[in-house]
């Protein structure tokens, strides 16, 4: 994919996302974007990336107290992990992902929350973690899908 088009994706795709984290708050729906990134060993897309998703989150406040850094380190040690078990493109290690992700969301709310006088609310912070590990899957299967797309409509021209 040409470097213009590789942007053109990845700010489309950032737009969507925000798009969706503005009809169900509190869900991150960049993160599929960042693991297809690592599964596609696109380092230097991910590293000018990165920095826009972490400003983004902060600014639309999907972590409490300021924790994209850490959620997204989050994310980069759980899928290096489960890289080591298992094949980064099986649906084995998806469902690894999404199941560690949720996991992940849960326990980083009940840590991050205090350090904001937040009352944590036990069953909504379960739906919310379930409703996070839900998405990944989908999430992920359509941006590979788009993303073959638009190599193969580049490649016909």
């Amino acid at each position: 994919m040409s470097g213009f088009g590789n942007v053109c994706f990845w700010l489309a795709f950032t737009y969507v996302g925000i798009v969706i984290q503005m009809f169900v708050p509190r869900l991150d729906a960049l993160v599929p974007g960042v693991i297809h990134l690592l599964q596609a060993r696109a380092y230097k897309t991910l590293l000018w990336l990165m920095p826009i998703i972490i400003l983004l989150q902060e600014g639309l406040g999907t972590r409490p107290f300021g924790g994209a850094i850490v959620w997204y380190t989050t994310i980069y040690l759980i899928y290096r992990l489960g890289e080591r078990f298992f094949t980064s493109d099986t649906y084995v290690f998806v469902f690894f992902l999404s199941a560690a992700c949720g996991s992940a969301y849960y326990g980083f709310n009940v840590l991050l929350a205090p350090l904001q006088d937040l009352e944590i609310d036990s069953q909504l912070l379960m739906d919310l973690s379930f409703l996070q590990a839900l998405y990944l899957p989908f999430a992920l299967s359509i941006c590979k899908y788009l993303r073959r797309e638009v190599k193969i409509g580049e490649e016909k021209s």
